[in-house]
């Protein structure tokens, strides 16, 4: 733009709209403002998504960590006491991931604990017998792992399944609890 004449001590821009007296027409938005606009939106929306991302994550490994601890609680049990296993399953009503142990009372018959919630129904868990393929757990499904008494090994359970992964997934991480039948021993790995 070239610069006009001086009217009353004022400098006025030649172009724009009306005649040489008036300025630029200031309404509206400039092309900048809305790429900064655009930029901070883009910024809070990749936040809150990472944000719901972590949510989910926290929670799958929450969730592995706390099905690895109930299996080494039900094998303490189990040797120290006339005999234990452990129910690993996913209620029917809410659909959270639940373990509860059985304990042998001195009767003979299995008393059931209180069940201890070890995940979110956002939590997707699976499990793999040894010689199976991989199941996901639906509402409603479950599954037991037993313990031999004398080695602290894992043994087969009444339908003759012997468990080798437990699968946990939640949001972008996934975990494996891998189970070793001779030495009873479960270990959580991030896949």
């Amino acid at each position: 733009m070239s610069v006009g004449k001086h009217n009353k001590g004022k400098l006025h821009r030649r172009g724009g709209q009306g005649n040489d007296n008036s300025c630029f027409n200031n309404n509206g938005y400039s092309l900048i403002e809305l790429v900064i606009v655009l930029a901070i939106i883009a910024v809070i929306m990749g936040t809150v998504f990472y944000s719901i991302i972590l949510i989910f994550s926290a929670n799958a490994k929450s969730t592995a960590n706390d099905i690895q601890r109930a299996i080494g609680d039900c094998k303490v049990a189990t040797m120290g006491r006339a005999s234990a296993y452990m129910e690993l399953y996913r209620d029917a009503g809410n659909e959270n991931v639940y373990t509860r142990m059985y304990v042998m009372d001195s009767s003979g018959s299995y008393v059931p604990s209180e069940p201890q919630k070890v995940g979110p129904k956002k939590v997707t868990v699976a499990y793999q017998p040894k010689g199976g393929s991989r199941t996901e757990f639906l509402p409603g499904d479950s599954i037991e792992i037993w313990f031999d008494r004398a080695t602290g090994g894992f043994k087969a359970d009444g339908s003759g399944n012997l468990y080798e992964i437990i699968f946990v997934e939640g949001g972008s991480k996934k975990y494996e609890i891998t189970m070793t039948a001779l030495t009873g021993k479960s270990e959580v790995k991030a896949k």
